[in-house]
């Protein structure tokens, strides 16, 4: 986490990204694209899969904040916080639901990888360093805390993939999952049902998130500690 010393009048003397953190990103990112390059096996439309969809995001979301270290803008630290509340959202679902209503079966790198391993270093990410922190006018630092309908925005990524997922088939013909089927008499069941675990695990995040805001603003202010 970033260290930032303050004086008693509370002005900022100094801010840097500790090695551990950005190695601690470096591990989760190159974890997330080694699964999901070898699940996709050099087909690019296996991103049909939510599976390669949620590992995707994960991957991207902490490669873009380790390559953008030097960017101090308040906006964009708050857009990096939404990418990983979200990614981490999406990484929970996927091993929810792989363990639940598909084979759930951990043998192969990639599966391993993509829905155990990368969920489970999404999920520490979010609880151990929380939302982050923004600069505000003066160069203070304050702790982004997200509103309430921030989850809401989570289901802009699987409206999409929904949209897509009426017309993807398996190699034989099939839906991509079986419990998820357009053409069965329950689609319309299902896809609510899912909506509603999207919801819930995206408020149990935004909880999270708040819980570990809330805890580092009654900390200690004469040493304040910066995550993002």
């Amino acid at each position: 986490m970033d260290s930032v010393r303050t004086d008693r009048h509370g002005a900022v003397a100094a801010r840097r990204v500790p090695g551990y953190l950005i190695a601690w990103r470096v591990v989760i990112a190159g974890l997330a694209w080694w699964g999901l390059l070898a699940a996709l096996d050099g087909e690019i439309t296996q991103l049909k899969y939510w599976s390669q969809v949620s590992t995707l995001t994960v991957a991207l979301t902490a490669t873009v904040w380790t390559v953008t270290l030097a960017v101090r803008s308040p906006e964009w630290a708050r857009f990096l916080s939404w990418c990983r509340a979200a990614s981490t959202t999406y990484a929970i679902i996927t091993a929810v639901i792989y363990q639940t209503l598909l084979s759930g079966h951990l043998e192969s790198t990639p599966s391993l990888l993509e829905h155990a391993v990368v969920p489970v270093l999404a999920v520490l990410d979010w609880v151990l360093i929380g939302p982050g922190q923004a600069g505000r006018a003066g160069g203070t630092m304050r702790r982004i805390v997200q509103p309430w309908w921030v989850p809401l925005t989570f289901l802009l990524l699987p409206i999409c993939y929904l949209g897509m997922y009426f017309n993807a088939r398996t190699s034989s013909g099939r839906p991509l999952y079986p419990f998820l089927n357009p053409a069965a008499a329950d689609f319309a069941g299902w896809v609510f049902i899912l909506a509603v675990i999207f919801l819930a695990v995206g408020y149990l995040v935004w909880g999270i998130g708040l819980a570990r805001s809330a805890a580092d603003r009654s900390g200690p202010t004469g040493h304040q500690q910066i995550s993002a």
